[in-house]
């Protein structure tokens, strides 16, 4: 159960973020997008890195946004691990727009939400907050 303190925390949007995204340009860019409303981010290029980040910061993070496409261990195989550490924080999943993905594998993993690439700003300010909403339940 969370706390008043960290639900309110939330509300001002000082949520810390965990981005998990090979491709400099588009993590940088979503960095970018995040950080002007307000968000903490945390980033790691490939899946081992931010599952060793997540680890160490247990109950830091009130999102992980995680991209199906990493090098080494996929975007599913990172989420599913998160879950494993830690259930209760959402886990979005970063997708091409024109891939489908595996229901089943999805529902295995433990996602919460997908995003689409290309970003835009209002979905997907609109989908992180809804995101943080559902850890602050």
């Amino acid at each position: 159960m969370k706390t008043m303190k960290e639900v309110a925390r939330r509300r001002e949007k000082e949520a810390t973020i965990l981005v998990i995204l090979y491709e400099h340009i588009v993590r940088n860019t979503l960095v970018r997008i995040l950080s002007a409303k307000g968000y903490k981010l945390v980033t790691a290029s490939i899946g081992l890195d931010g599952i060793r980040k997540f680890e160490k910061g247990k109950g830091k993070f009130d999102l992980v946004m995680v991209a199906v496409r990493l090098p080494g261990i996929s975007g599913l195989n990172v989420a599913k691990k998160i879950k494993e550490i830690d259930q209760d924080t959402p886990v979005v999943l970063i997708k091409e727009w024109d891939k489908e993905l595996d229901t089943k594998e999805l529902k295995a993993s433990g996602v919460d939400l997908l995003l689409s690439k290309p970003f835009h700003m209002d979905t997907t300010l609109n989908l992180v907050e809804k995101a943080i909403n559902l850890e602050a339940r």
